[in-house]
């Protein structure tokens, strides 16, 4: 089955109306289990990576791309995660061509902007043809990054390819003057350079409430995982066994 299809029935195991916008940080959270999702600084050449045990998956993005970014390689890693076969570790660059890749970029475009979205998107808003405030309002809606939407719009021959290299340039401008929310377009602020979401805290803070480990291990813990904004909101007392 070719990954555009993949992910059209995943929408639709997850429940995801066909024109929707989805959050895709809360859906993999909600519906995978034993994934651990860590989002930290890397190499601007890498995206993210993915690895998968037997009991555990767990994906790693780069938070030194943009938050469109941030979101696309999440769905990009998750056609890794769940339809192929990983060895050990997938390392994702943005220079990689290889077919897995481009089948999980296909994954990614069709899960977060299906074919049925973008055309009631189109619809909705009565677009006959696009213009750089069109295309923004759309990435807005379904929160990919400008690069992804172009590309996007493009393969499915809704903007040319001139219109492609006009709507390049100063996106964060453009969309400030259209007086939407620039930080789709910017790396993650210093202050949530690192996070996660999943298992490794969720389990961690039951056996700290269950006293099964100390304070100082599950200080250990939060800080390998990132969980920063867990133990540093924390009152409780370290000390407890």
């Amino acid at each position: 089955m070719n990954s555009v299809a993949l992910a059209e029935m995943l929408r639709h195991e997850w429940g995801i109306e066909s024109f929707a916008s989805i959050n895709i940080r809360s859906l993999v959270y909600s519906n995978i289990r034993n994934l651990t999702v860590l989002w930290f600084p890397m190499k601007k050449n890498i995206s993210g990576c993915c690895s998968r045990t037997k009991e555990d998956k767990v994906i790693f993005i780069n938070t030194n791309h943009s938050i469109g970014r941030q979101n696309f390689t999440l769905a990009h890693e998750l056609y890794h995660l769940l339809y192929e076969d990983i060895d050990d570790f997938i390392v994702c660059g943005l220079n990689n061509n290889s077919q897995s890749e481009k089948n999980a970029d296909d994954f990614a475009s069709s899960l977060l902007m299906p074919d049925s979205a973008l055309y009631w998107f189109k619809n909705k808003n009565q677009i006959e043809d696009w213009s750089l405030d069109d295309v923004i309002m759309c990435e807005q809606y379904y929160q990919v990054s400008h690069e992804a939407m172009l590309i996007r719009l493009k393969k499915i021959g809704w903007i040319s390819q001139k219109q492609f290299d006009d709507f390049q340039g100063d996106i964060i401008n453009s969309a400030g003057k259209l007086g939407v929310d620039t930080d789709l377009y910017k790396p993650s602020p210093e202050n949530q350079k690192y996070s996660s979401i999943g298992e490794i805290i969720r389990l961690t803070e039951k056996a700290y409430d269950e006293k099964k480990i100390t304070g100082g291990k599950r200080r250990e813990i939060l800080l390998k995982s990132f969980g920063r904004n867990i133990l540093y909101n924390s009152n409780e007392d370290d000390n407890i066994e």
